[in-house]
């Protein structure tokens, strides 16, 4: 009896803990930013736009729009070659020699999107940094430029991986 009292009590209590209490709570509803459209305009800078930046800046952007660009054109280069080992790899058993080549060309191909990555990671330090710079006062505008270079490359990177993960899962 003393047992089945003491539960009694134990759960009303850890019950009463759930109840709503009265207080100011954070609101559930969406944010106005969380409605904000997407940004899908990844069209490149105009030149004069660029030459508003800072020389040393422009100079680090400008090399990581050219790393990109050139891992793409070397990811496209090679894409069909891939594509077509995938398409004759496909239901080959796994170890199978077809499947094997068509998982060395993947790896060839995520070898070529590498600097791209890198390029992507460049844009996202240097746009940190000029963020920074823009609150703490010391220069002002310049990191939406940055961050509309940093889309188009971006976008190429999402691209390569869209198609790495098409071609892999005709392996599967």
């Amino acid at each position: 009896m003393k047992i089945s009292l003491f539960l009694i009590l134990v759960l009303g209590l850890s019950l009463s803990a759930c109840a709503m209490q009265e207080g100011d709570f954070p609101s559930l509803a969406k944010r106005p930013y969380e409605d904000a459209p997407a940004i899908t305009d990844t069209a490149a800078p105009t030149p004069a736009q660029m030459a508003t930046l800072p020389v040393a800046l422009r100079n680090a952007v400008d090399a990581a729009i050219r790393q990109s660009n050139a891992a793409h054109q070397a990811f496209l280069g090679d894409l069909p070659k891939v594509k077509q080992s995938v398409s004759a790899a496909r239901g080959a058993a796994p170890s199978s020699e077809s499947w094997v080549v068509a998982q060395v060309q993947l790896s060839s191909l995520e070898t070529d999107r590498s600097p791209s990555i890198s390029a992507l990671a460049d844009m996202d330090a240097l746009y940190m940094q000029r963020l920074d710079q823009e609150f703490s006062g010391e220069e002002k505008g310049a990191a939406a430029l940055i961050a509309k270079s940093r889309e188009r490359i971006e976008a190429q990177v999402s691209n390569q991986q869209q198609e790495i993960e098409k071609l892999k899962s005709g392996l599967r």
